[in-house]
């Protein structure tokens, strides 16, 4: 177990700068760099989650300062810590199906990404899990102190991120059923009392429209979605392919539970299925109905460990070691090279924000730069001095495109647009182009030149581009 946390650490810390920070990561470092007020102030109007995170994400920046690798090193621990809970997670059926859990997430390309992006999702997961150990506890024997534990790891989670309620209906309502609601009231009320304290600043955010972009997908392809995160993470090379092998091997794992599973087992398989599958179940149904349609497979990152545990005891089942370690093993090894695979193809990674910021350079008087929308946050980490033009014109002697790769589900990324056009009174002046990104630079004729924006927005064939000034 310790050798596993210990490879868990070393693959997320080891690995930690190899891709550029993207537009979410930029927006929780923009928003702790307001400072404690200035965060909490902009939490409703900036983000879609309510604060723990962003309050323990500030004070571990005191620490280890305020750069990428300062916020990213919070979520590659909390990656690493979640491997050992697995762990006791599994040990419910068996010390074996423990080790199966804990390896499963010691090489999940999933808890890998999350692991290494500066958001909420790794504190998340690591904290559904631990409420989710207790609540196998609690199931046996409803001590206070069970109790009391899992009510208040609830409740951090549901601080976290608001779909942590999901997995907290299923085991209430599960262990209510076997203890009572005299025992249960208690534990309960914590949590409920929370989730309405947070009803406004839900409301708030729901109002700002910071989850709107997750409609614009069919509900169809965000519910695949789901499965194909869980097992292979967010993009990868080959993914039908890798996504299809995974889905197998995890079905041979599970039919292994109802054809070789010993009693014990085949009860936590059972116990534990109930909770993932609610935990789906709930906010997916708000989504079919149009209650409340933030369904996705980020979201539902909230459900892995159930799912991980459910496949481990598959895996690890008594009556299938041969097989099952056959299986395991193969799961393991396709997850490890689904990672390895990411890492080695910059095309699958996050937005190349600083591969840009490396390739412009350090600014030249009347530098203007057109991207696409959203993209000032990024480039703002790696590089100073970008503002973004707010006015119809600008005065600039040199216009650089900036283009980014596209990723797209189940298919190679699209190659970034090479702009060969130049903007009236401009001529080429060279083009960057890699894998991740391409830079059109154009100068002008004479000297520095009034550019019009819509022009320049028309040129780029994006209404939306940016159009940032370089000082």
């Amino acid at each position: 177990m310790l050798l596993l946390t210990i490879a868990a650490a070393a693959l997320r810390f080891g690995t930690l700068d190899v891709q550029s920070v993207w537009l979410d990561e930029a927006a929780t470092i923009s928003l702790v760099h307001r400072g404690l007020t200035g965060m909490l102030a902009h939490l409703g109007s900036s983000e879609s989650a309510p604060p723990l995170y962003y309050l323990l994400i500030w004070a571990w920046t005191k620490v280890l300062g305020a750069g990428p690798l300062g916020f990213r090193s919070f979520s590659a621990l909390m990656g690493a810590l979640t491997v050992p809970v697995l762990y006791m997670a599994g040990r419910h059926a068996s010390t074996r199906i423990g080790l199966w859990a804990a390896a499963l997430a010691t090489v999940s390309p999933a808890l890998y990404y999350y692991s290494q992006e500066a958001r909420g999702y790794a504190l998340l997961i690591l904290l559904n899990a631990a409420a989710f150990v207790v609540w196998l506890d609690a199931m046996q024997d409803a001590t206070r102190k069970r109790l009391a534990l899992w009510s208040g790891l609830s409740v951090l989670s549901l601080l976290t991120h608001y779909f942590a309620v999901f997995m907290f209906i299923p085991e209430a309502v599960m262990l209510i059923r076997r203890h009572g609601w005299r025992r249960l009231t208690i534990p309960v009320l914590p949590v409920i009392a929370v989730g309405i304290a947070l009803v406004p600043l839900a409301l708030k955010q729901r109002t700002g429209g910071q989850s709107d972009w997750i409609q614009t997908t069919s509900l169809a392809s965000r519910i695949a979605q789901a499965p194909k995160q869980y097992l292979i993470g967010l993009y990868s090379p080959q993914e039908i392919v890798t996504a299809l092998l995974a889905g197998l091997l995890a079905a041979g794992a599970l039919a292994l539970i109802a054809r070789r599973a010993e009693e014990k087992e085949k009860q936590v398989a059972r116990l534990v299925a109930l909770v993932g599958i609610g935990a789906l179940a709930i906010p997916l149904a708000l989504a079919v109905t149009h209650i409340q349609d933030v369904f996705n497979g980020r979201n539902v990152m909230a459900a892995w460990s159930p799912w991980a545990v459910l496949i481990a005891i598959g895996v690890g089942a008594a009556g299938a070691r041969r097989a099952g370690a056959t299986l395991g093993v193969a799961l393991c090894a396709l997850s490890l090279a689904v990672i390895v695979a990411v890492n080695a193809e910059p095309g699958y990674q996050r937005d190349d924000w600083r591969g840009i910021a490396s390739a412009l350079g350090s600014a030249t008087s009347g530098r203007v730069l057109v991207t696409g929308k959203n993209s000032e946050l990024p480039l703002s980490v790696y590089l100073s001095g970008i503002t973004t033009i707010r006015g119809r014109s600008a005065i600039a002697a040199e216009v650089d495109f900036l283009a980014l790769r596209t990723e797209r589900t189940g298919r190679s990324p699209t190659p970034p647009m090479v702009f060969t056009r130049p903007p009236p009174g401009f001529m080429p002046a060279g083009i960057q182009h890699t894998d991740t990104y391409a830079i059109s630079r154009f100068v002008a004729y004479k000297a520095a030149i009034v550019v019009d924006t819509r022009t320049l927005r028309r040129l780029a064939g994006d209404a939306e581009a940016e159009v940032l000034a370089q000082r």
